[in-house]
């Protein structure tokens, strides 16, 4: 019977899932001479997360030394030995960081590698401690408590003794009888009491009561109970003293246990990492601890014999009485999450476990509140909720970017169809003929949907066209009085520059977009209302904490970042508006409006730009537009050559390689137009073929995307064929996305799609 592979994983996936045991699979690293001295995580299972408190992203990736810096030695020696020989190996350790113990089982699937199965035995660590004390106690209390009788003569010689004075003094009886009581007597005691046992021997008192430290034959000591009483004949002479002698050498060192205890006690109570406190049936606070006082900045002074009432301001100390009120009226552990407000009005949130503190007759007393903070635990989970969906949203953008570059891709392939078709049409007609204002007209519309393709290639992230250093202030004074005109009569425009500002490595046009868009919407956002648009530029050090407070941080460096703010005092927005606001075609306006703050958020990706948004219905938006400051202090824009428009042709064999046949045809008709002959192949692996069986092709003009084999595969294999083979590379993408990726590698040329035949035979001319 076949075993159904991906149901075996599935089912494996299940259990690693739901396992109750934590999880882990790491690998060994190690230095330079072969010695282990880390290992990494490469997996771990939710029971891993549950049972550590460690959080996937927080450790897969990651050596244990970064995590648990104080890692016992033995850990790492353990594990690598189970990850070389294979021997499986089990382990018992306290992790400091987590206040932990723990149970694992390793064992090596492959060499190098190995894999732990844990459980958290920290619970039953407890239990074993607490049995121990409970033992303590037990033999403590119920140790048996028989006497040892002796008699002694008036010259203090024992003369009878029973069985257990025997056994408390390690003899027998007979070995016993006849010894000095005081030579029993430990010699630190010897000179202590001696004057009550006199009295007694006198007739002063008739009884005694001490407690005496003794000493065996053999060294060995203990504590006895004595108590003593004259016994006389008749005429009230004196026979012998009575004593009776209890072994209280438990009940002595259960009192020092005890006191220890109750020193252990004190300090947990005092140092333990929550707030504890004690309460009355009243509210008022009997006991608090140092946690208390830290949290609250409330002295224990402060607190006794007051309520929460008295010391805490509405409706926090309300609160705090009522749970309270609730827990003393059950009989378990209620748990509460509560705020807690210290004395500087800052709040602090605590998980509080509060249970009812009952007398012997079962009546309640008060209550016991202990409390966790987790002011900085909630402070962690929601920058963990702002990333995760910044995440999401970066998810969503970067497969929407990817469809975008696809379409626009497929969409320039159309246009080249179209434009090169309309080119040689126009070129081919009597300029008196009818049809060539149509064929303008079809020009006219194909480049407009370039625009629009182009507009698809920014929101991809790929929209960088000419790039060059830019004067931010210069750029929005050029823009000025076209701003001014482009928005409501009722709105108000105002610039702000900061000086000295600068420069930034930008696309001016794509820059001009993204100030226009931002500024025609804050006037839409106004309306007919009287209200300002205010344009501010300035430069700031951002470090990593501000850089995450943004839309999709995509781990930008900490640096300096020129910024460009364009608020105003319209409509603002809500925070379902705020999610979707760079949703491509998402618009609160009528339909049909384009890519528009998509557009916006692609650019500023292509840029390492990032974007802060603030938007309160009623008050206004602000959006902050951050784009790393440039390392060139000149400014300048790339120069282009004018194009050459005499009548040139050329001459020889060219290999057109394409995989849309629309631009094929086209592009053959182009280059005939040129004077050259025309070899063309649908993929790369034809063009490989026929490039092999035609050493005489001049040139290549090759397609950047293609299945099977893409353009720069192609590019590598035509160059081992021909090492000087002139390739002119072609794309939708813009030249500087493309040469960035052929840099150094002996690229001839390249032209964007869709392209006429004007700039085809330019492109041709250079090489």
């Amino acid at each position: 019977m076949s075993i159904n592979l991906s149901e075996s994983e599935e089912k494996f996936r299940s259990l690693f899932e739901t396992m109750h045991e934590g999880f882990a699979l790491h690998e060994v690293v190690y230095d330079d001479t072969g010695a282990a001295t880390d290992y990494r995580y490469l997996d771990v299972n939710p029971a891993f997360e549950r049972l550590t408190g460690l959080t996937r992203s927080q450790v897969i990736g990651r050596r244990i030394r970064e995590i648990l810096p104080t890692i016992e030695e033995q850990w790492v020696e353990t594990y690598a030995r189970v990850a070389a020989t294979g021997e499986p190996a089990e382990l018992e350790s306290y992790v400091p960081e987590l206040d932990r113990h723990y149970r694992a089982r390793a064992y090596s699937p492959e060499r190098g590698k190995f894999a732990a199965l844990f459980e958290d035995i920290t619970e039953q660590k407890k239990a074993q401690l607490a049995l121990q004390r409970r033992e303590e106690q037990l033999r403590v209390l119920f140790e048996s408590s028989n006497a040892g009788i002796i008699l002694i003569d008036p010259t203090g010689m024992l003369t009878v003794a029973n069985d257990r004075a025997g056994e408390l003094f390690g003899v027998s009886v007979a070995e016993l009888i006849g010894t000095q009581y005081p030579d029993l007597i430990h010699p630190d005691q010897r000179s202590i009491g001696g004057g009550k046992m006199r009295r007694l021997i006198d007739g002063k008192i008739d009884h005694v009561i001490t407690e005496r430290h003794y000493i065996r034959r053999d060294g060995s000591d203990f504590w006895g109970y004595f108590s003593g009483r004259r016994h006389e004949d008749s005429d009230g002479n004196l026979i012998s003293l009575v004593g009776h002698i209890s072994d209280i050498t438990e009940r002595k060192k259960a009192e020092d246990d005890l006191e220890a205890s109750r020193r252990l006690l004190t300090d947990i109570f005092e140092f333990s990492g929550m707030l504890i406190a004690v309460k009355n049936r009243d509210g008022q606070y009997e006991m608090v601890n140092r946690k208390w006082e830290n949290v609250t900045g409330r002295s224990r002074l402060e607190a006794l014999g007051r309520n929460d009432e008295e010391l805490f301001p509405y409706p926090v100390g309300q609160q705090f009485r009522q749970n309270d009120l609730e827990a003393m009226q059950g009989d378990s552990c209620l748990e509460k999450e509560e705020a807690i407000e210290d004395e500087n009005g800052r709040l602090h949130y605590a998980i509080s476990l509060k249970f009812p503190l009952k007398g012997r007759d079962g009546s309640v007393s008060g209550v016991c509140v202990m409390s966790t903070d987790i002011t900085e635990r909630r402070r962690i989970e929601e920058e963990r909720r702002t990333f995760e969906q910044q995440l999401l949203h970066a998810q969503k953008l970067e497969s929407l970017g990817v469809l975008a570059g696809g379409i626009a891709h497929d969409f320039n392939n159309i246009l080249m169809a179209i434009i090169g078709n309309a080119d040689l049409a126009l070129m081919r007609l009597n300029r008196e003929s009818p049809a060539v204002e149509n064929l303008k007209r079809i020009e006219q519309a194909a480049a407009r949907a370039a625009d629009l393709a182009r507009q698809m290639l920014a929101y991809s992230g790929k929209g960088k066209f000419m790039v060059e250093n830019v004067d931010l202030n210069q750029l929005l004074e050029d823009m000025l009085h076209m701003l001014e005109v482009s928005i409501s009569k009722k709105a108000v425009l105002r610039l702000t520059p900061g000086i000295p500002l600068p420069s930034i490595e930008v696309d001016a046009t794509q820059m001009r977009q993204i100030i226009m868009n931002l500024v025609i919407n804050a006037s839409e956002a106004i309306g007919d209302r009287s209200g300002t648009i205010a344009i501010s530029t300035g430069s700031m050090e951002c470090d990593q904490t501000y850089l995450q407070n943004v839309w999709l941080d995509e781990n930008l460096a900490a640096g300096l970042y020129v910024t460009l703010e364009i608020s105003d005092t319209g409509c603002g927005m809500d925070k379902e508006t705020l999610s979707k606001l760079f949703d491509p075609f998402f618009t609160t306006k009528f339909t049909g409006r384009g890519l528009g703050m998509a557009a916006v958020l692609g650019i500023v990706r292509s840029h390492k730009g990032v974007i802060h948004v603030y938007s309160e219905p009623g008050v206004g938006s602000s959006f902050r537009i951050l784009l790393p400051a440039s390392d060139h202090s000149g400014g300048g824009g790339r120069s282009e050559a004018d194009c050459h428009k005499d009548i040139w042709l050329g001459s020889g064999k060219v290999l057109l390689v394409d995989d849309e046949e629309s631009v094929r045809r086209i592009g053959s008709e182009m280059l005939t137009e040129l004077g050259f002959e025309v070899i063309t192949a649908n993929d790369g692996r034809e063009a490989i073929d026929i490039f092999a069986e035609n050493p005489d092709v001049s040139f290549v003009i090759l397609d950047l995307t293609m299945p099977h084999l893409d353009g720069e595969q192609c590019f590598r294999e035509l160059r081992t064929i021909k090492p000087d083979v002139q390739v002119i590379m072609s794309s939708g993408y813009h030249e500087q996305e493309v040469t960035r990726k052929f840099f150094g590698k002996g690229l001839a040329g390249f032209i964007q799609k869709p392209y006429k035949l004007d700039v085809l035979r330019e492109a041709i001319q250079k090489i």
